[in-house]
């Protein structure tokens, strides 16, 4: 998967310009708040259709352009497998607009299935002793990468939390709550069983990647911590059943504190170092090789799943690490060979010397 030509037009503060990145990696390198980021949001608003920092569309616009009513576009060639095709986002008066090669996106999936990226952030390197919602962010973020029909099953799940939160908010009566409690189970069990079926997909090369990366023996392990005793290999009819029955017991809790206690909204990711949780009992140096051995397994059973490698983004994530996740890293993206878009205040930081294309980012002006 190559992204063979980039066009921004009025997004943030870049000014309008066309790219045409190398095949592999891409070193964008500048002082801060320059717009380094930028770029890569860029890339990231094409392939998902989201941004990894705003919460407004209207914060992706460059100022002016807004205040005029303009609009901002982000547009780019995609090489998959031979097959090119040409994805573009538009953004003007608090909506985005999505076409793939010229024409209205109908079905998202069909969109998402040409252009997967990988995005590895320094926040990416707190999460996994973070808060319970980052780790499902994670989660969910790569769940989609691998199976894009889950952005529209957990925004189904998600109006459903929404409705039934309302309901409990309001005080409304028993037969409008068990109308929602069956759509919340029914939309949570979806939820739950890819991300069960993901988790053990994705473990065993998270416990490959941090051995060779640690050289340490200690197994990385992953589970899914929500419905008590729920194993991996849980059906969907089961996590149903285990759903509806939970959600039951919940209900008088949920109207006394007006809000859905029990679903995936509410779950967590389990991570191990043997039995050792990695939240309370590893070191800085373990969670960042942990948190790197998790994007290096995604990346590789999404090499594996579709046939081709992500596009990677990188925002300033050498500078977090040691020398020797640093030296690793480099090295399985030699590897792979994967396009990579890696931003840095300090290039000459950055280890691979072969098949690299440099830009300087000014004030928003892209050289290179």
């Amino acid at each position: 998967m190559l992204l063979r030509a980039l066009e921004l037009t009025a997004f943030r503060n870049l000014a309008d310009t066309v790219l045409q990145p190398g095949p592999q990696l891409n070193v964008l390198a500048g002082d801060n708040a320059q717009g380094k980021t930028n770029l890569l949001e860029a890339i990231y608003l094409l392939g998902t259709l989201r941004s990894f920092r705003a919460s407004k569309l209207g914060e992706l616009m460059r100022w002016d352009v807004e205040a005029q009513g303009g609009s901002a576009r982000v547009a780019g060639r995609v090489d998959t497998r031979g097959i090119e095709r040409k994805h573009e986002v538009t953004i003007q008066a608090g909506k985005k607009v999505a076409r793939l090669d010229g024409k209205g996106v109908r079905s998202p999936t069909d969109y998402f299935k040409w252009l997967t990226t990988v995005l590895f952030t320094p926040d990416d390197l707190g999460v996994l002793r973070g808060s319970p919602g980052g780790r499902r962010r994670l989660l969910d973020r790569a769940v989609f990468n691998r199976t894009p029909a889950y952005l529209g099953e957990h925004n189904d799940y998600q109006r459903a939390l929404k409705s039934r939160n309302a309901i409990l908010k309001d005080g409304g009566p028993d037969d409008m709550l068990e109308i929602w409690d069956f759509h919340l189970a029914r939309y949570g069990a979806r939820v739950v069983a890819r991300r069960l079926a993901y988790i053990a997909e994705l473990e065993p090369r998270v416990a490959a990647g941090y051995e060779a990366i640690t050289h340490t023996g200690l197994r990385a392990r992953l589970a899914y911590q929500g419905l008590e005793g729920l194993p991996l290999e849980a059906s969907e009819a089961d996590i149903h059943a285990a759903l509806v029955a939970a959600i039951g017991r919940s209900r008088g809790r949920d109207r006394a504190r007006q809000f859905s206690s029990v679903g995936p909204h509410a779950d967590d990711l389990g991570l191990w170092l043997d039995d050792r949780d990695v939240r309370l009992y590893a070191s800085q140096g373990q969670t960042r090789a942990l948190a790197l051995a998790l994007k290096i397994a995604e990346i590789r059973l999404l090499r594996d799943v579709h046939g081709s490698d992500p596009i990677l983004l990188l925002d300033d994530v050498s500078s977090e690490l040691d020398p020797q996740r640093n030296a690793h890293l480099f090295d399985f993206l030699d590897e792979v060979a994967c396009q990579c878009f890696l931003t840095t205040t300090h290039p000459e930081y950055v280890r691979a010397r072969l098949n690299r294309k440099d830009y300087r980012v000014v004030n928003g002006v892209i050289e290179g």
